[in-house]
């Protein structure tokens, strides 16, 4: 049997007026525990996709970027070995528009995200794909990822001791462009 923890406050406290009326209360109070930080990792939130070997904004394919970028965890308790996990749901919106010489109509890219614990180890990383799709009339467009995220906790940690990490999947030019041009 598993045991779920949330975070905050009581659901049902949480909707308001109405139920506050009704005397609804936490008779025991769960403390409330961190999520991992999620961060976007400025030199990969941005992308500008050329044509070619140019980097004259006249041969860009598209640009992206990571739009915004949200994560709501749970500790997961397996009550028949004691042991908990962490399960963060990170939901990464991007944004991309497109550039006058995109060949496909669309812009199609990857972004990674990777699981960090104490130390700065890597423990995960995991590459995704996003394509948003433009037409004549729509030259820019939107896509949301969610991706759930699992990290098992070692007695006494909590999500204080991890990290993820998001990211554009951009190549040696692209990151060399996006330090000599910061969006950010």
């Amino acid at each position: 049997m598993t045991t779920m923890y949330k975070f905050g406050r009581n659901l049902l406290c949480a909707l308001g007026g109405v139920l506050l009326l009704s005397g609804c209360y936490d008779p025991v109070p769960q403390q409330s525990r961190p999520c991992p930080l999620v961060k976007v990792v400025q030199d990969a939130a941005y992308l500008t996709r050329f044509v070619g070997e140019s980097e004259d904004l006249a041969d860009t394919s598209f640009e992206a970027r990571i739009a915004r970028s949200k994560s709501f965890c749970t500790y997961v308790m397996d009550t028949s070995t004691g042991a908990t996990t962490i399960r963060s749901e990170v939901s990464v919106e991007f944004a991309a528009s497109r550039g006058p010489k995109n060949p496909d109509s669309t812009a199609k890219f990857n972004y990674w995200i990777r699981v960090t614990g104490p130390g700065s180890s890597q423990l995960s990383s995991q590459t995704l794909d996003v394509e948003i799709p433009f037409t004549a009339s729509k030259v820019q467009g939107l896509a949301q990822d969610e991706v759930n995220i699992l990290v098992p906790l070692k007695q006494g940690e909590n999500g204080d001791f991890y990290r993820i990490y998001v990211g554009l999947a951009v190549n040696e030019k692209e990151l060399a462009y996006n330090r000599r041009n910061p969006q950010f």
